[in-house]
């Protein structure tokens, strides 16, 4: 279930008016024919062995026996990559092996090998149990790992051993978790239409507004500096940091109910709500959790959501005079 939210993500944010999609589904999808579209595809045990342009794939054994012309993001309980990858590879999984050529590597997992005639033209980031580099990263290769084992070439090496876990960083994560999915059902029992507005924002165009708000969230710290400078200005910067951070730990509430309802009307479930929210809340807290992956998923969430609230707010604001800037 971990690993097929990663590809639910994805779908979260390709562009709504997106038409060169291929959908694949069932026990065991295979590719034996060229399709020259970018493909995504599920299934228990799923075969790539023709030429596609570019690949999102979940499934518990992944095998990609064919070039892909794009980029490929992957989650799997076991995933290998044996053909050649125009452009980057994104996966997750419980054993990942990549025989082939890629312009860059972001791979998290169990255990990750990269094959003695791969190449990764640039730079390759691992985390994983077991790393083992028997092929020729040109760059970068930065690993962080219990156990490397590092038999091939590579620019440059970056290596940082991963210690034993303890119990009470995960103890708190969860903790706070059960608070944040608490605070969302209140927000969305309290204040439904703004809940509802920024969600449709959300999911109306998710990519835009990630790109906004990451770009927001750097203005609005700077902004907030540059007021509190002044005597006049601290006590609006202490206010405005205040709103700020709490617009901030709220933003990813938002991608939550979005995400769920992405599945719920994907799978023809109609919840209420609460369980719309529930289930997206879940399932992005377990992408959170994933190490490296769930960093990118955390900054992706709250620029997402900063984003949408930021347009939600424009739409309501009573200031706005001729298409005002938001």
């Amino acid at each position: 279930m971990k690993y097929l939210a990663v590809l639910i993500l994805g779908l979260l944010l390709i562009p709504s008016g997106a038409q060169a999609l291929t959908f694949l589904g069932g026990d065991q999808p295979r590719i034996d024919t060229p399709i020259p579209d970018d493909v995504i595809v599920s299934g228990g045990s799923v075969i790539v062995s023709a030429p596609v342009d570019s690949l999102t794939v979940a499934g518990g054994m992944v095998t990609v026996d064919a070039p892909v012309r794009g980029d490929i993001i992957a989650a799997g309980g076991t995933l290998i990559v044996n053909g050649d990858v125009g452009g980057k590879v994104l996966a997750a999984g419980g054993e990942i092996e990549l025989n082939g050529n890629a312009t860059n590597a972001l791979v998290t997992g169990g255990a990750v090998r990269i094959g003695e005639d791969a190449v990764i033209e640039r730079d390759a980031f691992i985390t994983a149990g077991e790393v083992t580099n028997a092929g020729s990263v040109l760059r970068n290769l930065t690993v962080s790992s219990e156990t490397f084992n590092n038999t091939g070439t590579a620019g440059n090496v970056t290596f940082e051993e991963q210690g034993p876990e303890t119990p009470l960083p995960g103890l708190f994560s969860v903790l706070a978790a059960i608070g944040f999915l608490i605070l969302g059902l209140l927000l969305i029992r309290t204040f439904p239409d703004l809940f509802a507005a920024v969600v449709r924002q959300v999911e109306r165009n998710p990519v835009v507004l990630t790109v906004v708000g990451f770009v927001a969230i750097i203005v609005s710290a700077i902004v907030l500096l540059i007021v509190a400078v002044t005597i006049i200005g601290l006590p609006l910067a202490l206010v405005g940091g205040l709103l700020f951070i709490v617009a901030l730990m709220v933003s990813s509430l938002f991608v939550a109910y979005a995400l769920g309802d992405v599945i719920a009307s994907r799978t023809g479930w109609r919840p209420g709500r609460a369980w719309i929210f529930i289930l997206g809340f879940v399932i992005l807290q377990i992408l959170i959790f994933i190490p490296l992956l769930g960093t990118i998923v955390q900054v992706v969430a709250v620029s997402l959501g900063y984003g949408g609230l930021l347009y939600a707010l424009r739409g309501v604001c009573p200031f706005r005079a001729g298409g005002g800037a938001a």
